[in-house]
């Protein structure tokens, strides 16, 4: 499949490109949101920097005990498996597309999270100069809340 000049592939569907895709599950947080956030939360474990050579479901990231987590998680098929680990922080914060017709959606956090925030518009990942192609939400899991 080609790749546009912004990066995402496209897949024809009845000779017209369909809903564009990105070329990999890595979004960079948009700064001023992620400082947003921290001011509020107070994080002290990020489990999956976007450079990371590390997984973050291994075991350098392993004690999510007592902590208080952000976690902009590659999107695909492992967000289930990041999801079941919210229970483990004190407050763990998920960046995350707001797919809500999604089987983890309604498995994972609508049961069990403290707060979802559904965020205006799209967001500008990283350095990009449009918005992205999906909807973004935040889904805040707290321990005794």
């Amino acid at each position: 499949m080609p790749f546009t000049a912004h990066g995402f592939k496209r897949r024809e569907r009845g000779g017209r490109p369909a809903f564009p895709r990105s070329a990999t599950g890595d979004w960079a947080t948009p700064e001023d949101l992620k400082r947003a956030l921290d001011a509020e939360f107070h994080f002290d474990l990020d489990p999956c920097p976007l450079q990371s050579q590390e997984d973050g479901l291994l075991p350098l990231f392993s004690d999510w005990a007592q902590r208080r987590i952000f976690a902009n998680v590659p999107y695909g098929p492992a967000i289930p498996k990041w999801l079941k680990r919210a229970h483990e922080a004190d407050v763990a914060v998920f960046l995350l597309p707001a797919r809500t017709d999604t089987k983890w959606f309604a498995e994972l956090v609508i049961p069990y999270a403290s707060e979802i925030r559904f965020i205006k518009g799209r967001l500008k990942f990283g350095g990009a100069k449009t918005g992205a192609p999906f909807p973004s939400m935040l889904v805040v899991f707290e321990k005794g809340a």
